[in-house]
């Protein structure tokens, strides 16, 4: 197996995880709150709940409760994939031993287009472009939201309207019918929806800049070697290395090790 995964993908897979598994118990219990609150003859019952814990809240309501927790969760979500492209970026140059090109207002995915190598399959197919309008429609979401303007609002709008085809094209590929949704109609189903397709647009972006066999042979060539280990200390340190620092599998670090021995000593 070519198995290989970076650090930022490894990260965003934990972030993702405990993200989700929260935001699930978060909407669960407002969930269970709710005829608590409402059980209140009170003309502001949140006030009075939250009153309970210390808490000082005036003017909540249940709707809003609820449809902040998952705005609010989808712009963590997001945010937290601003950062995997962010983590890619900074270690881009070390990995792939050329500099990444960003120009002013680009889109995640067109600074991805213009750093993936010729031979590599176009990203656009390779990621789907349903899932890149996916990506696109909960960054601007995600705009909107903490970017709260008329223009943010309306350019979240525009493009769901436009790209009404391919987000049923999500829809029908996940098996989601309850999501995506517009910025005035999110749920709870949208927060799993963008976890989905966040972890498989990552696992995909990951698959393109892997920096092929070459290049981690180069990259293990210049680590200092302590030559007072025996060969096999050292050959598992490299293997270590190779399978923490870039998520390799046994079966392919032992590939590269082995070309790298096998060059060493026809040197």
């Amino acid at each position: 197996m070519d198995k290989y995964s970076s650090a930022a993908y490894r990260s965003f897979k934990t972030f993702i995880g405990e993200l989700t598994a929260v935001a699930a118990g978060i909407f669960v219990g407002i969930q269970e709150v709710i005829p608590v609150v409402q059980g209140h003859a009170d003309s502001d019952p949140w006030k009075m709940v939250a009153k309970k814990h210390g808490i000082v809240v005036n003017g909540l309501s249940s709707k809003s409760v609820v449809d902040s927790s998952v705005r609010l969760n989808l712009v963590s979500l997001y945010s937290g994939f601003d950062l995997f492209m962010t983590d890619i970026r900074a270690t881009f140059n070390d990995v792939q031993g050329r500099a990444w090109i960003q120009h002013d207002g680009d889109a995640p995915f067109t600074a991805l287009g213009r750093n993936t190598r010729p031979e590599v399959d176009a990203h656009i197919e390779r990621l789907g472009a349903h899932r890149i309008a996916a990506m696109d429609h909960y960054r601007l979401v995600r705009n909107a939201v903490a970017h709260p303007t008329q223009e943010t609002l309306s350019a979240s709008k525009n493009f769901f309207a436009k790209n009404a085809k391919r987000l049923q094209d999500v829809r029908s590929k996940y098996g989601m019918q309850a999501a995506p949704n517009d910025i005035d109609h999110l749920t709870f189903h949208d927060i799993k929806l963008l976890a989905r397709v966040a972890l498989d647009v990552t696992k995909a972006i990951d698959a393109l800049f892997d920096p092929g066999d070459l290049r981690l042979q180069e990259l293990m060539a210049a680590r200092p070697i302590d030559k007072t280990k025996s060969a096999e200390r050292k050959y598992n340190a490299l293997a270590g290395w190779l399978q923490t620092q870039h998520g390799l599998s046994p079966e392919r670090a032992k590939r590269i090790i082995d070309a790298h021995l096998t060059q060493e000593l026809d040197g």
